[in-house]
């Protein structure tokens, strides 16, 4: 008798543990990345390797920032944040805002030659962008960065897309991929936004390879 009741006290633990831990993963999940991409703020974009950096190959879509407008058209050009919000996002160990420098790097990595901080009328330069949704210059994303135009917000009005990739750098610079006037190929400049509260752009990440 001794033996059954000992038997049945060890039982009961055992489907108690069980239902406590059925209980936790239902109310507690854990999401994880899948090969080839990373978690950021609760959300699963992926990467691509070019060069010595991996970057974050989508724009990004987390918490706060704007979408494109109400109906949240487009959502491959992701969300709009100002650079208080860039600043804010909870970035896995070794992610980063790219550097001035970072975007360089990437561009070269291309065959895109700077003259100072510009490259103008650069071919290269379609490897880093979108196939799609370009006015003029369809790129060839032979770099799997895909960089989409989607333009910037002023406040919170609906972006003026089309010709215009532009992204935040860690030092409150942003990283311009235009249609060149030409109409042939693009130019990638960088100016100062650090200033411009008003202003919102897109958002990627890096990190070393």
């Amino acid at each position: 008798m001794k033996n059954y009741i000992l038997s049945s006290t060890v039982l009961a633990v055992f489907l108690l543990a069980i239902l406590f831990t059925s209980c936790r993963n239902e109310a507690d999940p854990q999401p994880q990345p899948q090969p080839g991409s990373v978690l950021i703020d609760g959300k699963t974009y992926p990467i691509v390797t070019i060069g010595d950096l991996t970057w974050t190959a989508a724009n990004h879509t987390g918490t706060g920032g704007v979408a494109y407008n109400s109906s949240n058209e487009k959502p491959e050009y992701g969300r709009y944040y100002t650079f208080e919000e860039a600043k804010a996002v909870p970035l896995p160990a070794g992610w980063r805002i790219p550097t001035v420098a970072d975007y360089q790097k990437l561009a070269q990595s291309q065959g895109v030659v700077f003259t100072g901080d510009r490259a103008t009328n650069q071919d290269a330069l379609k490897k880093l962008v979108s196939v799609t949704n370009w006015r003029k210059v369809a790129g060839t994303n032979a770099s799997g960065f895909n960089a989409f135009p989607g333009g910037y917000c002023f406040q919170k009005s609906a972006p003026q897309d089309g010709d215009i990739s532009e992204y935040w750098t860690a030092g409150g610079q942003t990283m311009s991929i235009m249609e060149s006037a030409n109409g042939l190929n693009h130019n990638m400049s960088f100016y100062n936004n650090i200033d411009s509260p008003e202003y919102r752009f897109n958002l990627r990440f890096v990190r070393d390879k």
